[in-house]
């Protein structure tokens, strides 16, 4: 398969990317050995690949009646949020298949199913609309950490009816001075008898006009002392209708309108006097929250990897039927090479996302089995505690760099999207245009690229980097009696690499200064070692590996080299530039 010609991929939306990685990159023995360790049917690998098709193929019906409505906006009419028609039955023909919350645990009505099949689904719903995706992918969030923090009550109240559709959720975490810096929420939660009761308003809330609300709310009893840090929050489950039929003081009180995603609600909550119940532990909301939000950055990942193919196929489309000088002009060489590298950033992106979450699924099934009887008997119970605290590490690590990656990626791909439709690309009706709207959005919420670049960094200080340049060592050594160039190339990257580190650990603000740069870098050698892990499978994908790397490992000696010369003038510089007085 050639760059080009392989990247078309047909335009399936359970495309031949996701297969092969399902089929010859998961550990599916070991982690049905551990996810079942008592021989429970917990379905198999045909089963999955069935359930992605049934998903591919109401994706496709959704897609048809999304693009000539993707200027529909939500609205808020009578303190309600009114989506767009084609979103709400985009909604209910998932929910009608019983495809929402598909990792929640069957006995309240999900699927069960693992990350890396989630991150698939996720992406074929935003490959079909952008705007449904945001709605779909925060259902799992919301649900998994009431399963994962909420009493038996509040689970048996809530998830079978989120696995089932009928209810829906937000997140309502940011607020007018707290963006970031979650350290700056004022909303106040104040325990009344066995009740919260929670004040304060939140902006940006995706999803606003939904029936449960999770909020981050600084606890009353240590709000002065815990001000300015993410200590003292408690996340607190907020209906807006109370079990005794009461409405609680929720309120929506404007819906925002955005440069792309329109059929996502966007809204600003007011709570006044709210009731709820807490989830977790009182004054450890934050810790909660990071669950759900590492989960929503590969959720936007899938996102951002969704809407990058919709463009690609977008644009490989047109330019088959647009002839200029008698012939259509994707017998252009220039244009045939924006097309290739449309591919490449896509399929590279999406190596990374499904690495990350082969090794969760993974992970998560050898710690559930470490709670059982059977393996406290086992005798190879130590090194499977090690594996989970170094696998641990290392999803930590890798989960805001796929963020960082497909965003960014998605970015580029819709933008050349828009080029290669010249003029037309421009038009305001025009489905290029509209991805490209919608893309911008995947590197600014759940973190900015920027602070997935500086959380990476924070890993790396941990020893996350280390641990994954040694596994990434000892991938590529039997790779290379096969792909004995590539192989070296992206070896060689790695000591690129450490080459580079030195200059990173004298001056804090030169490391940040350079956060991005050194994430390239650890990103283009992983999806190196990966694409070359799958083209020892599939010689379908050894143009696609061999491109990358040629062409990856050169950018990454070239940063290597400018972190390097650890010239911190160039802080001073641009203060200078700004016209910053120390």
């Amino acid at each position: 398969m050639t760059l080009l010609s392989g990247a078309s991929v047909a335009s399936a939306f359970f495309n031949q990317d996701m297969e092969l990685f399902i089929d010859h990159r998961v550990e599916w023995e070991r982690y049905f050995r551990y996810r079942y360790p008592d021989g429970a049917d917990g379905g198999d690998v045909e089963t999955y690949k069935m359930v992605l098709r049934t998903i591919g193929e109401i994706c496709e019906d959704i897609e048809a009646g999304s693009k000539e409505h993707w200027h529909e906006e939500v609205e808020l009419v009578g303190g309600k949020v009114v989506l767009p028609a084609h979103i709400a039955e985009g909604y209910r023909k998932l929910a009608g298949a019983g495809l929402v919350c598909l990792t929640i645990d069957p006995k309240y009505g999900g699927q069960g199913l693992p990350v890396l099949l989630n991150s698939g689904y996720l992406e074929m719903v935003a490959r079909a609309s952008a705007s449904l995706m945001t709605i779909v992918g925060l259902q799992g969030g919301v649900a998994h950490d009431i399963q994962k923090y909420g009493s038996d009550e509040i689970r048996d109240r809530y998830l079978p009816r989120f696995a089932s559709g009928e209810l829906q959720g937000a997140m309502d975490l940011t607020e007018p001075q707290a963006g970031s810096d979650l350290g700056a929420i004022r909303t106040k939660a104040t325990l009344e008898g066995d009740r919260w009761i929670v004040e304060g308003e939140k902006i940006f809330i995706t999803n606003g006009g939904a029936p449960i609300h999770l909020v981050l709310a600084r606890d009353a009893e240590t709000y002065d002392q815990s001000k300015g840090t993410t200590n003292g929050l408690s996340l607190i489950l907020c209906p807006t209708e109370l079990p005794d039929g009461r409405a609680n003081g929720i309120r929506v009180t404007r819906t925002e309108k955005k440069l792309g995603i329109h059929g996502s609600p966007t809204c600003v909550v007011e709570l006044d006097r709210a009731e709820g119940d807490l989830l977790g532990v009182r004054g450890q909301g934050f810790r909660a929250m990071l669950d759900l939000m590492n989960g929503a950055r590969l959720g936007v990942a899938a996102q951002a990897i969704g809407i990058a193919e919709a463009a690609y196929q977008q644009a490989r489309g047109y330019a088959a039927d647009r002839v200029q000088f008698g012939a259509p002009i994707l017998e252009q060489p220039l244009v045939k090479a924006m097309l290739a590298l449309m591919v490449g950033g896509i399929q590279s992106a999406r190596a990374l996302l499904y690495r990350t979450c082969a090794l969760m699924d993974l992970t998560e099934a050898i710690r559930g089995y470490l709670e059982t009887e059977r393996a406290a008997k086992d005798a190879e119970r130590q090194s499977l505690v090690e594996e989970v605290e170094r696998n641990t590490q290392l999803v930590r690590f890798m989960t805001p760099l796929c963020k960082y990656y497909a965003t960014e990626i998605s970015n580029q791909v819709t933008r050349t999207g828009i080029q290669l439709h010249g003029g037309l690309g421009y038009m305001a009706e025009t489905p290029a245009g509209h991805y490209h709207s919608d893309s911008i959005i995947t590197t600014i919420y759940e973190g900015t690229s920027e602070i997935q670049a500086s959380f990476a960094l924070k890993e790396m200080s941990k020893g996350a980097l280390f641990a994954t340049l040694e596994q990434l060592r000892g991938e590529l050594e039997p790779l290379r009696g096969r792909f004995p160039d590539l192989a070296a190339m992206v070896v060689q990257g790695i000591d690129w690499i450490n080459q580079s580190l030195p200059a990173l650990m004298g001056d804090p603000r030169y490391a940040l200064l350079h956060a991005k740069r050194i994430c390239d870098m650890v990103i283009d050698v992983v999806i190196g070692a990966e694409l070359l892990q799958q083209a020892s499978v599939s010689a379908d994908e050894n143009d696609l590996a061999g491109a990358f790397i040629r062409r990856q490992m050169l950018v990454v000696e070239m940063n290597a080299k400018r972190i390097s010369s650890a010239d911190v003038s160039i802080l001073a510089n641009i203060d200078k530039i700004l016209g910053i007085v120390p």
